[in-house]
């Protein structure tokens, strides 16, 4: 059913049996919006909620800023806390697919934390608006390059070693860096050669050139960033800042913030690109985040502001000219 959230287009809420989804379209300039669909066991359906609309919103910068002309959605799924079986799971996805379907082109999902290719394929039963999860290494080369453009780094400490950080962490490791890596996953640890762990909270006092947060969301707060021992953040995590006032901190503590709707870009530019029948333009827009990160900064050291703040205004900006075109 369709729920109130100001501010934002539209947004619903889909009952999955014993599982919730929150689908949230920030906007759809152009008529159609891009964004993934995120599962995890939120502590109520108003964290779920919250958390839809900021991903949603975070995904409209991250797709103007890239040059692809659409806006931004989210789906979570609020999985039940005593789990979710196979079959039931299934029938949800089936479902979410069948909804989305409806939408008739106005949302492409994707790949997010906890989408699975089984998830995917349940979707594919019913659903034509879904991208391959094949996408998603697609991020770990936009945080490369985005890395590279500000410093040629020697040292790295990538929290979180899944699909983007595993990448990220077996590139750099390739490339000659140390890398010191933190997973909850002791699995995903070993699957990196190479790799130097640490326990997942010892991640933020490792002294080094990058730490690269590719994990959740919302890691980066008062008391994580006094312990940082790093010059740059760059890394694949949405919104890995707790709240608005952290990126001001690390600029305060002179650390280097690449905005993650910058680093992360990557899927998005992949998944939108071929779904639109842009593949042409994907080399184009990948190299382009380069220029897009010094841009920023550029602009945060010239008006004494943080890169995160610089983002959200120059993609506030475009999105006001999409809807006046």
């Amino acid at each position: 059913m369709k729920i109130e959230a100001e501010g934002f287009q539209v947004a619903y809420r889909i009952e999955l049996g014993k599982a919730t989804a929150f689908l949230v379209v920030h906007a759809a300039p152009y008529g159609r919006s891009f964004g993934g669909i995120r599962l995890r066991k939120y502590v109520s359906d108003d964290a779920a909620l919250e958390d839809a609309k900021q991903l949603a919103t975070a995904m409209t910068r991250k797709v103007l800023l890239a040059g692809i002309s659409a806006g931004g959605a989210k789906t979570v799924i609020r999985v039940p806390a005593e789990g979710w079986s196979s079959e039931a799971r299934d029938a949800g996805m089936r479902k979410l697919g069948e909804f989305i379907q409806g939408l008739e082109g106005l949302y492409y999902c994707g790949a997010d934390l906890g989408f699975t290719g089984a998830d995917e394929a349940s979707m594919r039963m019913t659903c034509s608006f879904v991208a391959p999860r094949s996408v998603g290494p697609w991020t770990a080369r936009s945080v490369l390059i985005a890395m590279r453009a500000v410093c040629d780094p020697e040292s790295v400490a990538v929290q979180g070693l899944g699909v983007v950080g595993g990448h990220v962490a077996t590139d750099l490791i390739d490339k000659g860096a140390r890398v010191v890596g933190a997973d909850l996953d002791g699995a995903a640890e070993a699957a990196v050669p190479g790799l130097i762990t640490v326990p997942p909270d010892a991640i933020y006092e490792t002294e080094c050139d990058v730490f690269s947060p590719c994990a959740t969301g919302g890691v980066l707060n008062a008391e994580t960033i006094d312990r940082l021992r790093c010059r740059v953040v760059c890394g694949g995590a949405n919104n890995p800042l707790a709240g608005p006032d952290d990126g001001e901190r690390l600029r305060q503590r002179g650390i280097l913030y690449v905005p993650s709707v910058l680093a992360n870009a990557g899927a998005v530019i992949k998944g939108a690109s071929d779904a639109l029948g842009e593949s042409e333009a994907i080399d184009e827009r990948m190299r382009g985040i380069a220029e897009r990160v010094k841009d920023v900064l550029a602009i945060s050291e010239r008006e004494g502001r943080s890169p995160h703040l610089v983002s959200h205004d120059l993609a506030d900006h475009l999105l006001v000219l999409a809807f006046e075109r």
